[in-house]
């Protein structure tokens, strides 16, 4: 498999302090990451990824966002586009728009790696963010958030992924990777589902648990904190992970081992990889990595 991440911005990231965005609570406003913290935990992240067999590309920091724009948040770039893993990128629609500037940097870069580059249609209220989506290689099934993605998103690129089922999970947390993970076992099929249920409209829950219930999928529930915690109180982010067959890559450890437990049954390798310093501004491991 092979992974890009983004290198960090020549001017210190975030250093006029964390904004806030309305619709996400763990943006802690005005904090100023610990430099040096933001780039030893990368390297850390790509040190343990490469010892995963996994192919890691680093992509250069777009310059000109570097020099006009002070937020950043290039380096999400799990965000900008999605890939069927098989030569083809799907360049996404921001809602939020003070990043909507990052699609047009991330074109290049993809075709530098001879990606064939696929735009999802030009109309009123169709918005796709990568936070909102795994992609389930194996199986070809995408899930999808409808909370900053619209439903003409997901049915978009479902669409140009061709996939063979989507799973459309209602939520009011801004991206579906704060609450949301599949699991994979090794031969790349999903094993599992980690899911912060309580943050799911019901329809959505139900219509998880039939997926779940006619696949034989065990749904692994976690609490609040696991996911993007409250406004008072920011979570771990460890649901927030990078699911490769056989592997669970996270930023921090589940609050009950009840769930190892499970991942350890299931034959899937718990990772580690602190991001603290990322989850700041209500990112980890799944949103500074994008498979290719």
């Amino acid at each position: 498999m092979k992974i890009i991440i983004s290198e960090l911005p020549l001017s210190p990231w975030w250093w006029q302090g964390v904004p806030a965005y309305d619709d996400n609570p763990a943006m802690q406003a005005g904090t100023i990451p610990n430099q040096s913290l933001v780039v030893s935990e990368r390297n850390m992240l790509i040190t343990i990824l490469k010892g995963l067999d996994v192919d890691i590309f680093e992509s250069p920091f777009p310059k000109k966002l570097d020099d006009k724009y002070l937020q950043h948040d290039f380096i999400y770039i799990r965000d900008q586009f999605i890939s069927d893993q098989n030569g083809n990128a799907v360049i996404l629609q921001f809602r939020n728009p003070k990043r909507k500037v990052e699609q047009q940097y991330i074109v290049p870069i993809l075709e530098t790696l001879e990606l064939s580059i696929i735009y999802l249609p030009e109309k009123p209220g169709l918005f796709a963010e990568g936070g909102e989506f795994y992609f389930c290689k194996q199986d070809n099934i995408l899930f999808s958030g409808l909370s900053r993605n619209t439903r003409s998103g997901a049915e978009a690129v479902a669409a140009s992924l061709n996939v063979e089922e989507l799973i459309l999970l209602e939520s009011k947390v801004f991206h579906l990777d704060a609450y949301f993970s599949p699991v994979l076992g090794q031969n790349g099929c999903i094993c599992a589902i980690i899911c912060c249920l309580s943050e799911l409209e019901n329809h959505s829950k139900i219509e998880l648990y039939n997926f779940a219930n006619t696949r034989n999928i065990p749904i692994l529930d976690i609490p609040i904190e696991d996911g993007i915690g409250t406004t008072g109180q920011p979570g771990s982010f460890a649901a927030n992970a990078l699911p490769l067959p056989g592997t669970l890559v996270c930023p921090s450890a589940f609050s009950s081992p009840h769930i190892d437990s499970k991942l350890q049954a299931l034959g899937i390798e718990h990772v580690i990889v602190p991001l603290s310093q990322y989850a700041l501004s209500g990112g980890a491991v799944h949103c500074c990595t994008n498979e290719l």
